[in-house]
C-alpha cells in the first residue's frame, strides 16, 4: 500500500507534465511567427526597400511610433550602439504609426529619425506587416531577424537597450562552439 502511495502522486505529476508540453508545443507552432513576412515598401526618402534588406546581415529592428517619447530614446541608443555592432549587423526601424500615403505623418517620422536617429533605416508599414505587428502589444518592440529573414530570440519590449544588446550577443553567438557546448548541457540537464 505504501508503493502505491507515492506512485500515483508521481505518475498524476509526469500525466500533467507530458499533456501540458503536448498543449503548449500545439499553442506555441500556431500562434507563433517564425519567419519575418515578404513585405514591399518604402523608407523615410520614398525609396522602395524589400524584405531583402535582410540578406547577409542580422537585423534589428525597432518599431517605434511618431506619439511615444520613450521611443526616441531607444532609437537614439540603438543609433549609438550600431556604431559598435559587427559589420553583419545593422539596426533598421519600423515607424509603425506611418503609411506610405500619409504626408503630414511622413514629415513627422523624417524629422524624429533624423534628430534621435540619422543612420538608422526607417521604413513605413503595410498589410504587408500585419503576421507580425500583430503580436506586438506595446511600442517600442524590438524584434531580431536572421540573415535568412527568420525571427530569432527574444523580442524586447520597452526602453530595455541593455536587454537588446544581450539578446544581440546571444543570437551572434548561437553558432559559436561555446553555445554549442551550453545547448548540450541544457539539453542533458533539463527536461524539454
Amino acid at each position: 500500500m505504501k508503493l502505491n502511495r507515492k506512485i500515483f502522486p508521481a505518475l498524476i505529476i509526469f500525466w500533467l507534465l507530458v499533456v501540458d508540453v503536448f498543449l503548449f508545443n500545439d499553442l506555441t507552432l500556431e500562434n507563433e511567427v517564425k519567419k519575418f513576412p515578404n513585405f514591399s515598401t518604402v523608407n523615410l526618402e520614398g525609396e522602395s526597400i524589400t524584405e531583402k534588406i535582410f540578406a547577409d546581415k542580422i537585423t534589428v529592428l525597432c518599431v517605434w511610433t511618431t506619439n511615444q517619447e520613450i521611443c526616441f530614446e531607444v532609437l537614439r541608443e540603438l543609433d549609438t550602439m550600431q556604431k559598435n555592432f559587427p559589420a553583419d549587423v545593422q539596426v533598421v526601424g519600423l515607424v509603425g504609426d506611418l503609411r506610405a500615403d500619409d504626408t503630414e505623418k511622413f514629415f513627422v517620422a523624417k524629422n524624429i529619425a533624423k534628430k534621435y536617429s540619422p543612420q538608422i533605416l526607417q521604413l513605413a508599414v503595410n498589410d504587408d506587416f500585419y503576421s507580425v505587428l500583430s503580436k506586438i502589444k506595446s511600442v517600442p518592440t524590438t524584434i531580431f531577424v536572421d540573415k535568412q529573414g527568420n525571427l530569432a530570440g527574444q523580442p524586447a519590449g520597452g526602453a530595455n537597450v541593455k536587454f537588446i544588446r544581450r539578446e544581440l550577443e546571444y543570437i551572434l553567438e548561437k553558432d559559436s562552439p561555446k553555445f554549442s557546448a551550453l545547448k548540450k548541457i541544457q539539453d542533458t540537464i533539463l527536461f524539454r
